[in-house]
């Protein structure tokens, strides 16, 4: 009897083993949608993500396919495994278990500003252009709270144009003079008219979307990734920095400002302050005693 119960048991850690174990794929996809990054252009970009399927490959022997798409709807829709997601866009929808951010400019986030190409303050800026970068990625509350803090009319621009992409914004208004003002990163101004600071924002995200690989090769993978120093638009990698996409969650809500109530200080008062004293109760009188007696006109016996 013991030793069918020891074999009935055996059976059933054996074959919850094998329901439980995940098949390692031979062939994985990296996806890569970054428009805030200046790739500069599409076949940068999917250079990019080709070099870091490769690194990858290399070290979990698997075979690594890296391609590149225009928006994070066409990325979703290929059912990649892992993708390299804008920072706005992960931080928007954090979709996937986050393996890895990317170092840009020695950090992994990076300051961004409103740039104008036609005048030196906001106040000329009332009806003209804006340009921004068009991801599907709730664009009005990046735009609107996160960089503006909601302190700008969303009618103060005359017009909004959306770009694909970070440099396709920024020539709106550097080369083309199509747009008058620009959101962007500060390292990509390209002599631009600074107008004011409007905050960090994170870069791009490594993500396990699938979640297929076993937990060991999803180790290999973001160990690949962080290792990885090709360089180019995305210099490094490090490890995952949730933080700095749930800073920006939290900013992408309007702002709505409220007026201060400052408590009004306590005013302390002397009694003698309110106190008057009489000056004439400090004249000295004196008055006779024969004033409080009345004569009469006749004796009375």
């Amino acid at each position: 009897m013991r030793t069918t119960t020891i074999s009935i048991i055996t059976l059933a850690v054996l074959l919850g083993g094998s329901v439980q174990a995940q098949p390692t794929p031979s062939k994985i996809t990296v996806g890569i949608y970054a428009p805030t990054v200046e790739f500069g252009t599409a076949t940068a970009r999917l250079a990019y993500v080709q070099a870091l399927a490769a690194a990858i490959a290399g070290n979990t022997k698997l075979e690594v396919e890296g391609q590149s798409y225009a928006n994070l709807a066409a990325l979703r829709a290929a059912n990649v495994d892992f993708a390299i997601i804008d920072g706005p866009c992960y931080a928007a929808a954090p979709a996937g278990k986050l393996l890895a951010s990317a170092v840009i400019g020695g950090a992994t986030t990076r300051a961004w500003a409103l740039f104008s190409g036609a005048g030196a303050d906001m106040k000329s800026l009332r009806g003209s252009k804006l340009a921004f970068i068009q991801s599907g990625c709730n664009d009005a509350g990046f735009v609107d709270n996160a960089m503006f803090d909601s302190d700008v009319d969303p009618n103060f621009f005359g017009a909004r144009l959306g770009k694909a992409d970070l440099t396709a914004a920024v020539a709106e208004v550097a080369s083309y003079k199509n747009a008058q003002a620009v959101v962007a990163p500060t390292s990509a101004s390209k002599g631009l008219t600074k107008i004011f600071d409007t905050g960090s924002v994170p870069n791009p995200a490594f993500v396990d979307l699938s979640g297929k690989l076993a937990a060991p090769m999803v180790e290999k993978v973001a160990a690949a990734v962080i290792a990885y120093g090709g360089g180019g638009a995305i210099a490094a990698w490090s490890k995952p920095a949730r933080e700095i996409y749930t800073a920006l969650a939290g900013r992408l809500g309007r702002n709505p400002k409220l007026p201060i109530l400052v408590a009004p200080e306590p005013v302390r008062m002397d009694s003698r302050d309110v106190l008057v004293d009489p000056p004439t109760l400090k004249d000295a009188a004196s008055v006779s005693i024969r004033h409080h007696f009345v004569r009469s006109a006749e004796r009375m016996d």
